[in-house]
């Protein structure tokens, strides 16, 4: 009851009552697609966007020659692929957590840069606010969401040394959500969605992939991502498409980074010291936009 309700409320907002009705009649939702909402809705709120994304691609504009067997399949197989999906995901985490544990240097390294080194023999309070200046530094660039990111990132001063790791941060349909999936990730995935949709004429599909940015904000606060994609014909001709595209916020092994920029090397660099210091951790970084093309 809970999910038919948080459907209802976006789904009412942008479709008319009759058209919403008919739609969520025709396309019942299956009991265990609805166990399976349930499951990757608790596991990650980005995976709530993603998914009722995924099902307004049925009931904005319903089809005749959809049956509710024909909904039930696509949305299992696009819930399956999710499900595979955030499991290598997490899989990322606890790796990329288990080595940034193991690493903990509490003594003076002479591979790191010298203001690195500094920062990691200082006590937390300190390297705290030398960190902050990192981060004002890359602010200073207009990389607002790679700070946001190194933010998220910190380690509470009574938290420091236990199993603690900093919440997901998620973006949805919003100016970095648009950012994200531009032309360069665009390219990435095009390619496959304009050989099976456009020019192959599959009415729906999806498929994942991965993809490395080169340059810029997109550069210093993703670098490498993976990214689930599932799209469905309009009846305008038209694909709806919804991107979800993830990354591991982690520093553990790039000290020295961007040497060509000052600003974002010191804040590369002051990552790397306050988790080897064990002051900051990796998380999960999730994106979802959905868009008609």
């Amino acid at each position: 009851m809970m999910i038919r309700i948080l459907w209802g409320i976006s789904l009412f907002v942008c479709f008319g009552f009759t058209t919403k009705v008919e739609a969520q009649e025709k396309y019942e939702i299956s009991e265990n697609n609805t166990n399976l909402i349930e499951e990757l809705s608790s596991a990650e709120p980005a995976n709530s966007a993603y998914i009722n994304s995924t099902i307004d691609m049925y009931y904005e504009v319903p089809s005749e020659n959809d049956s509710s067997e024909d909904f039930n399949s696509f949305l299992n197989s696009v819930l399956v692929e999710l499900k595979n999906y955030d499991n290598n995901q997490d899989e990322k985490l606890e790796n990329q957590l288990e080595f940034a544990e193991e690493n903990v240097d509490l003594s003076l390294d002479s591979n790191l840069p010298r203001t690195s080194r500094a920062l990691v023999a200082t006590p937390y309070d300190i390297a705290l606010g030398a960190y902050a200046a990192g981060i004002k530094l890359v602010e200073g660039i207009g990389h607002w969401q790679t700070a946001n990111y190194m933010r998220r990132a910190i380690v509470p001063a009574n938290r420091v040394n236990s199993a603690y790791t900093p919440a997901t941060y998620y973006n949805t349909n919003d100016t970095w959500a648009k950012m994200v999936d531009s032309e360069d990730l665009m390219r990435s995935y095009y390619g496959r969605l304009k050989a099976e949709a456009f020019r192959g004429g599959r009415a729906s599909g999806f498929f994942a992939g991965s993809h490395t940015f080169t340059s810029g904000h997109l550069l210093t606060a993703l670098r490498g991502v993976s990214y689930t994609v599932s799209y469905k014909r309009q009846a305008n001709g038209n694909y709806f498409t919804t991107v979800k595209v993830t990354d591991i916020f982690d520093f553990a092994w790039e000290p020295n980074g961007y040497s060509n920029n000052f600003a974002v090397g010191f804040g590369n660099n002051y990552c790397y010291a306050m988790q080897s210091r064990g002051y900051i951790k990796p998380y999960k970084i999730e994106i979802v936009r959905s868009m008609s093309r």
